[in-house]
């Protein structure tokens, strides 16, 4: 088990609690989380607003740094023991589309680490 906070539902203050430690599926990493932020992302996932609406119960924050201690199928870039950081955009790819304007790089495909 392992203590989080975890929005139970949308608008409501977060609820710390012990919850099961997943097991990483295939592909997947286990993180052992040294520190983590809360960016405002979180924030419109905890208070529903966001245009990609969680589905409650979910633990918020996305930016961390840990170190890994389990490895799901497959994985074989990384280590246990290794220390590693997390970041919200994994990557993105494709062709940039029309309604990008500016300079901003946008992408028609990206990847984010899976939050559970």
């Amino acid at each position: 088990m392992m203590k989080a906070a975890v929005v139970e539902k949308f608008r409501a203050p977060l609820s710390v609690r012990e919850v099961s430690v997943p097991t990483p599926r295939s592909g997947e990493v286990l993180v052992e989380i040294v520190a983590s932020g809360v960016c405002h992302t979180d924030l419109h996932a905890a208070e529903g607003d966001w245009h990609v609406k969680p589905i409650p119960p979910f633990t918020p924050g996305h930016e961390g740094a840990g170190i890994v201690v389990a490895l799901g199928a497959g994985v074989t870039h990384l280590k246990e023991g290794d220390r590693v950081g997390i970041a919200w955009l994994h990557s993105a790819w494709g062709t940039a589309n029309s309604a990008c304007r500016g300079g901003k790089r946008c992408a028609l495909s990206k990847r984010t680490p899976a939050i559970r």
